[in-house]
């Protein structure tokens, strides 16, 4: 039970240690089964109470069937914090490791799994790390978040240095909160993490955009029917005296019968026109948000880059 040194071994410190804290249930990895008779001899001739004993199976990594530790496949737990996980999240999700309620609920908030955990359903077999599951997990707690919550949980990322996944350095800090809120408002339905927020929103900072001017082109589409469909959504859109959402949509799908396109012809070209993606939130929505002048400006833009292109430009 101690070492040449005199120290202690691990066998007679924890229970020392777990005594005089006044431990009363001890779960460990099952590799301890075999030391767990020596351990209740220990408090025996120490003369003091065995704590309930319980041995739980491994967890294993996603590949290779080692098992999850500090040196095969896991991460420093605050590390989740700075990847942007919810410690909800990852509480939820450690606790369905090995251990389910009822074999079909995933998502128990802390209260809720305090009242319903119990022993007798820890499973025998290993429960396996899923990195994606983890994910998809904290992505539903991210939408249970009030628009509040979430932007104060988000700022912080989105404040961060450019080099450390904030958004671009030249953007001003600190960043208006209200204006915050309402572009979260947009993104909270695709947010995975938290440490997404930067990339996901970086459109509603930055002045200028960088996109390739071929994304303007929407399926089937010409430099000119492109163009045109630009320029006349530039000017319905400088002339609303409201600027909603409900303002813009209506007259844009009048354009999109007049001109003879399809809605994804249309707004595709549009939508990469005010926010550089193909993919982005609902898009009057965005519009509103982003305000008339930005988006005005921005149409503006592309107009130039395809009156850039090459005239028999077309996609196929």
């Amino acid at each position: 039970l101690l070492k040449t040194n005199g120290l202690p071994t691990y066998h007679l410190a924890h229970i020392v240690d777990d005594h005089f804290m006044g431990i009363t249930h001890v779960i460990r990895a099952e590799e301890w089964i075999s030391s767990a008779p020596l351990h209740v001899l220990i408090y025996h001739a120490l003369g003091w109470p065995v704590p309930r004993l319980a041995h739980v199976p491994d967890v294993l990594g996603r590949e290779g069937g080692k098992k999850l530790s500090k040196r095969f496949g896991a991460i420093p737990i605050l590390e989740y914090r700075d990847l942007g996980y919810l410690p909800e999240a990852v509480l939820n999700y450690m606790a369905l490791l090995g251990w389910s309620y009822d074999g079909e609920t995933d998502v128990l908030s802390r209260d809720e799994l305090i009242a319903a955990f119990s022993l007798d359903r820890v499973g025998t077999a290993p429960a396996r790390y899923d990195e994606e599951r983890l994910l998809w997990l904290n992505g539903v707690y991210i939408r249970r978040l009030s628009l509040d919550e979430l932007t104060e949980r988000a700022l912080p990322f989105m404040e961060r240095p450019e080099a450390a996944g904030g958004l671009p350095d030249t953007v001003a800090r600190p960043l208006d909160r209200a204006y915050v809120a309402r572009v979260l408002s947009l993104e909270q339905e695709r947010m995975k993490t938290l440490a997404e927020a930067p990339q996901l929103t970086a459109f509603f900072f930055t002045p200028a955009l960088d996109y390739d001017a071929s994304q303007l082109l929407a399926k089937r589409m010409t430099r000119v029917q492109s163009l045109e469909g630009v320029r006349r959504t530039h000017d319905l859109l400088a002339s609303p005296p409201e600027w909603n959402a409900a303002a813009m949509e209506a007259p844009l799908r009048a354009l999109v019968e007049e001109l003879g396109l399809k809605p994804i012809q249309l707004f595709t070209a549009i939508r990469v026109a005010v926010t550089g993606r193909t993919v982005s939130p609902p898009l009057f929505e965005t519009m509103e948000v982003l305000g008339r002048s930005i988006t005005l400006a921005r149409l503006e833009d592309a107009m130039t880059h395809l009156s850039a292109m090459p005239e028999d430009e077309q996609t196929q």
